[in-house]
């Protein structure tokens, strides 16, 4: 039997792939046992709720003050995470098949399990969610107007941290949580737990979708879109370790890019719409999508209908939402949360101004400009989509609208953010925008608290005057840095004439297209 010219050659290229794919499938495996292990025995072991729940509002600063080694440990640890999830992340971008997939999801899973027992020490979030829940469901009273204050009898109000406040969070989140605490009863691990494995529910979801959305238009990038998700240590930490409800409206922008890419435009508009009901933050990707929607519609009377449907549609959505809770005007009155300024660009120009304008014109003026700003980018970026008709355009002009937002106009800056530019980096081909997100969520995870935290509030605290400027400089310092040079390299790769890939997003970090006539 004679042997076809260039078959030896196929085979060898087969072996080679056959090879690098069992060595990839191999590094994944290693990465995610130690991953679980390390979660396991530096996070939950030392932590765990069933020992600390009766503590309320444990935080590291607490640990650190019996012994300040403590956060150099955690701060380790979370090192070797990011380590780890690199590897599987670099390793997932070459192996393929159905043990690669089975590795991937269930060293999540596993991760996810293992975390859902760690004591949230993060922050006390999770306390008032279950809190204004139970406001709903024990009381019968209203989240958006009554506060943990009116009820000190209740077993979660010594853990709750915002007493004086009412709900942060959209009409979508507390009937949510109303249903999970009233589900959970009296119990603070039962409740603790149950919100834990609610958000695993959005984060399995989120997680899903990526994979059919990159199944569907990219297979080749699946298995590592899905380890950048599901694998990521801030998503895991934030989510299933504390109880973040963050990955709510991931979960909602991911259903919107699945609606876009099906041609359902109405339901891509109320995906975001129903994002907003748990926290605002989609409202700023729908001009971006109504123009995708208006862009590719085929005529008037097609773009006429699309805009009566989805108007009456998400009035309906908004109505049957905030109904259970309106008592007026008042129900959307978020005023108070323009004062808040903390580990941001706008908090460090507030703490510079605060002496000569005054706390509250301070305040105003630099709300202000950081609301211009953001409007101003949204539309630029949303124009963006117009012009470029490929299937990534609203992934690549959501997290540019992400990124800028929380580096830049974010007043009141939390770590937990970071999980929003990252769900949507999933979708993306590796790239500046990506790892932007990657860095982003990484090191202001670690340093804004396990770090500069506790050192510039708690431990060795600075002067009050000081503290805000040196602490967003220091949490967002690193991000600065990385997003200014790549800005930099895109501006030279075009003067040079050598344009950047195509699917890199960030801002100048696309090929833009004319859209069809």
């Amino acid at each position: 039997m004679k042997m076809r010219p260039g078959c030896s050659d196929c085979n060898f290229r087969n072996s080679k792939t056959a090879t690098q794919n069992s060595a990839a499938i191999i590094v994944l495996a290693g990465a995610a046992g130690m991953s679980v292990l390390l979660y396991l025995f530096a996070f939950v072991y030392p932590y765990n709720i069933f020992k600390l729940y009766p503590y309320p509002r444990l935080a590291v600063y607490r640990f650190a003050q019996e012994n300040p080694m403590v956060i150099w440990w955690l701060a380790s640890a979370f090192v070797i995470q990011c380590g780890l999830y690199w590897l599987g992340w670099r390793a997932a971008q070459r192996a393929s098949g159905r043990t690669a997939w089975l590795i991937v999801l269930g060293g999540a899973l596993a991760s996810g399990f293992v975390l859902l027992f760690i004591y949230p020490f993060d922050a006390a979030d999770i306390f008032d969610n279950i809190l204004h829940g139970r406001i709903l469901s024990v009381y019968g009273a209203n989240p958006f107007r009554d506060v943990a204050e009116q009820f000190p009898g209740d077993p979660f109000y010594p853990y709750a941290a915002w007493r004086r406040a009412p709900s942060a969070y959209g009409p979508a989140w507390e009937m949510l949580a109303a249903g999970v605490s009233w589900l959970a009863g009296d119990g603070i691990i039962a409740n603790v737990l149950a919100f834990k494995l609610l958000v695993g529910v959005f984060m399995t979801a989120s997680v899903g979708l990526v994979a059919v959305i990159l199944r569907h238009r990219a297979p080749e990038r699946a298995l590592a879109g899905v380890t950048l998700l599901a694998w990521n240590p801030v998503v895991l930490y934030v989510t299933l370790g504390n109880g973040h409800n963050d990955i709510t409206i991931v979960f909602c922008m991911l259903a919107a890019v699945w609606a876009l890419i099906h041609r359902r435009y109405t339901l891509t508009i109320l995906a975001l719409v129903l994002g907003a009901l748990f926290k605002f933050i989609p409202v700023l990707l729908l001009p971006a999508a109504g123009l995708i929607a208006l862009r590719n519609l085929p005529n008037l009377r097609a773009r006429l209908h699309f805009l009566v449907v989805t108007t009456l549609s998400t009035l309906a959505l908004i109505t049957l939402a905030y109904g259970p809770f309106w008592y007026g005007i008042e129900t959307l009155d978020l005023g108070w949360r323009t004062r808040l300024f903390t580990a941001s660009l706008p908090a460090f120009f507030y703490t510079w101004l605060q002496p000569t304008l005054g706390k509250e014109q301070a305040a105003f003026t630099v709300s202000l400009m950081a609301a211009s700003l953001t409007v101003l980018f949204v539309l630029w970026q949303s124009w963006r989509t117009w012009c470029d008709p490929s299937w990534l355009s609203f992934s690549r002009v959501t997290v540019n609208i992400l990124l800028f937002y929380l580096l830049l106009t974010c007043s009141w800056f939390q770590q937990w953010y970071a999980v929003w530019p990252l769900g949507m980096a999933a979708l993306l081909s590796p790239g500046p925008a990506v790892y932007l997100a990657m860095i982003l969520g990484g090191y202001t995870v670690l340093s804004k608290h396990i770090i500069f935290g506790s050192l510039f509030f708690r431990i060795h605290p600075l002067p009050r005057a000081w503290r805000e400027i040196w602490f967003g400089l220091t949490v967002l310092g690193v991000p600065w840095l990385y997003a200014f040079f790549s800005l930099l390299d895109s501006f030279s790769q075009r003067v040079m004439g050598s344009g950047p890939h195509p699917e890199s997003g960030m801002d100048g970090n696309s090929v833009i297209k004319k859209a069809p006539q």
